[in-house]
């Protein structure tokens, strides 16, 4: 993806807020002339006083210059700081959209697409390469456009007072260009592997923190401490050769700008003995010539900063370019599921060159209670997988109520579905609102009657709020069995046509389990039920 292509995209995030960019451009225009007007008065008043050795005569025009030079000061601070305000304004937020787009795009992606990808690298594109982009847009909008303003004024103004040595600026300032297009090239090879690396430490560390329990069970510190050392000495070879190319760009820039001023300071000084130039003009013509190569300085530092965005914009659109899941826009809407299934000649595996399940066919009947047992790999959880819709077959069929599941809106049949997995899953918020999350508008009656017959209600009570106990991510302090216990309230509160119930036991005590099994039992009637398990006791009564 090339850099203009790049731009093209971003200028998309541009359109909406064009107006707050008018605004900004006509604050930044105010702001430069003001700020450049004031030397023009300072060399005007040196020129008078050159002239007049009688102050008395001068009061009325240096109080005329004075509140000039004071009222461009303020002007030029006041739309300095309303320049800043839009260009904060606008930046911020093109990158609330495009945060908003990034995050939107991780729900439309298949599942297949979130498992091949380590959830730091997809956390770091989201969050950290978005607010490196965001960086460097402000410092691009803010730099260029004072500095694209500040060169013109500056120009314009030179020719007006001397176009001789206004053409002399003109002809040397190819030379900062030439500087500022060599180290933007060298810079964007080394900022665009340090986001890769950038993003590989990112995932390490998350797994890393996750995982903080096994990692200490199994003495692996060490081990991992080393890993950890040799991804961050990557990352601080490729950011010292990033940091060298890019700091490059001032010494490069300052060396050039101070030929620009040399040579105006020499041939002003002429011009000033030969009488073409008078000593208030060569000092505006110095204060110009300052300001008119410091943009240049600026704008360096800014493509160099900018090649540092380009990369990780280049992760950010990698993301939104993946391949989402098909439209289903014409796809059926199967509101009563009867939980009648039905696999046939099922064919399906990840990976094209492994087998897993081939030529799978089975019938369920409304009510009936499946056991799928086997050995760990050979495909008990994939088969929930098919159902689900997580993936689609590779030949053969799945039907739901008669229905191919492919010809059903994926929201659709998995609002008919109730899942209990093993591994559990809590969003930070009340115990209440754990609990609704398969059905929203639930009343206070029916999700107490839903913790009673999955036996949290006990437990839930005894905290220090009830049911409006907040909890952290992933359940807090509660323990593994109290969290079981709250995603098995959570199914029986959806009351689905269809369970899956995925090892939903398997983390809570013998006793607790006997309780849990005789709810099963009594939720499981009239509904079909796949249960993958490991413990005989699960699936005694299955079908």
């Amino acid at each position: 993806m090339k850099n203009k292509h790049l731009i093209k995209r971003i200028v998309k995030y541009l359109k909406p807020y064009i107006l707050i960019l008018v605004l900004a451009f006509l604050s930044a225009l105010v702001y430069v002339f003001a700020t450049l007007y004031a030397p023009m008065l300072m060399g005007n008043l040196i020129d008078e006083l050159d002239y007049l050795h009688d102050f008395g005569s001068l009061r009325n025009k240096f109080y005329t210059y004075l509140y000039l030079l004071i009222g461009c000061v303020i002007i030029g601070a006041l739309f300095g700081y309303i320049m800043t305000y839009f260009l904060n304004k606008l930046t911020y937020l093109m990158i609330r959209d495009l945060r908003i787009d990034t995050f939107a795009k991780i729900n439309r992606v298949p599942v297949s697409y979130i498992d091949s990808h380590s959830y730091g690298d997809l956390l770091s594109r989201i969050i950290t390469d978005i607010d490196t982009v965001a960086e460097g847009l402000l410092q691009t909008f803010t730099e260029a456009l004072t500095g694209i303003i500040t060169i013109i004024f500056t120009l314009v103004f030179m020719l007006r007072l001397n176009y001789k040595i206004g053409l002399l600026v003109v002809a040397l300032t190819p030379l900062s260009l030439i500087g500022a297009t060599f180290i933007a090239k060298m810079s964007f090879k080394t900022f665009k592997a340090q986001a890769e690396v950038k993003g590989r430490l990112t995932g390490f560390v998350n797994e890393m923190v996750e995982n903080q329990a096994v990692i200490k069970a199994y003495g692996r510190e060490d081990a991992n401490t080393k890993t950890f050392d040799e991804i961050d000495e990557e990352l601080y070879k490729y950011g010292i050769n990033a940091q060298f190319y890019s700091s490059l760009a001032n010494p490069i820039t300052r060396f050039v700008n101070a030929i620009i001023y040399l040579c105006v300071a020499t041939f002003g000084a002429i011009d000033v003995v030969s009488g073409g130039l008078k000593v208030g003009m060569l000092s505006t013509f110095l204060s110009y010539a300052s300001s008119y190569t410091k943009p240049f300085n600026s704008i360096s530092s800014v493509a160099t900063e900018l090649q540092n965005s380009f990369a990780s914009l280049r992760r950010v659109f990698e993301l939104l370019d993946a391949k989402e899941l098909p439209d289903e826009s014409n796809l059926k809407e199967i509101e009563n599921i009867d939980g009648e299934i039905a696999f046939k000649d099922v064919f399906f595996s990840y990976k094209s060159d492994v087998s897993l399940i081939e030529n799978f066919s089975i019938d369920c009947k409304k009510g009936e209670q499946i056991a799928i047992v086997g050995p760990t790999g050979c495909g008990k959880t994939t088969l929930i997988n098919l159902l689900m819709r997580f993936y689609d077959v590779n030949s053969g069929s799945i039907k739901v109520s008669g229905t191919d599941i492919r010809e059903m809106k994926r929201s659709s049949l998995r609002a008919g579905i109730g899942m209990v997995l093993q591994d559990t899953w809590l969003k930070a918020g009340t115990i209440k609102e754990n609990i609704i999350m398969g059905k929203p508008d639930a009343t206070d009656e029916e999700i107490i009657a839903a913790a009673k017959a999955s036996y949290a209600d006990g437990f839930i009570r005894r905290l220090p709020k009830g049911y409006d106990t907040v909890i952290g991510e992933d359940g807090g302090n509660l323990s593994q069995g109290q969290k079981q216990l709250l995603t098995i309230a959570r199914a029986i509160l959806a009351d689905n046509k269809i369970l899956i119930l995925d090892e939903a036991t398997s983390s809570v005590d013998t006793r607790t389990e006997v309780q849990i099994q005789k709810a099963m039992d009594n939720l499981m009637k009239g509904r079909t039920s796949f249960v993958i398990a490991h413990r005989l006791s699960t699936i005694k009564n299955a079908d």
